[in-house]
């Protein structure tokens, strides 16, 4: 997905039954994130490294940017292997809903800055999409 001469963000937002604080620890907590997505590194702060190993050699590295404990962290995403300007950024983010449970919300973008075009982002959003089911799944749709 394009605009203009930009590569739209990946932006998905799922509302799930789970209270903010079950979000936060299954979007950031190594064993939970395993339950949903791949083995991951622990949070650290800003400057830390962070790791997702998919167990088939597909190993994305990269460093924390920000943390707002309980609410939202980045981190930079980049395959091993692969030329280390194709370095883009995933933001996640948890908000409580009205009348309770949360919204999850992902964000992976820097596509263009990464000399990435629009079929590495949709491929990307292919994969995002299941693992985003998988995680409703552990934590209830709302």
């Amino acid at each position: 997905m394009t605009e203009g001469d930009r590569v739209a963000p990946i932006d998905f937002r799922i509302a799930t039954v789970a209270e903010p604080a079950d979000a936060w620890r299954a979007v950031t907590d190594p064993a939970r994130v395993a339950e949903w997505f791949t083995d991951a590194t622990t949070l650290g702060p800003v400057g830390s490294p962070y790791r997702l190993d998919f167990g088939d050699g597909s190993i994305v590295g990269g460093t924390v940017l920000s943390v707002d404990p309980g609410r939202s962290f980045a981190y930079s995403w980049h395959w091993e292997g692969t030329d280390e300007a194709e370095t883009t950024t995933v933001t996640w983010s948890v908000e409580p809903r009205a009348g309770g449970g949360s919204q999850v919300h992902l964000v992976h973008d820097g596509w263009v800055e990464a000399g990435l075009d629009a079929d590495a982002r949709d491929d990307h959003e292919g994969y995002w999409s299941g693992y985003l089911d998988d995680l409703l799944d552990v934590l209830g749709e709302a």
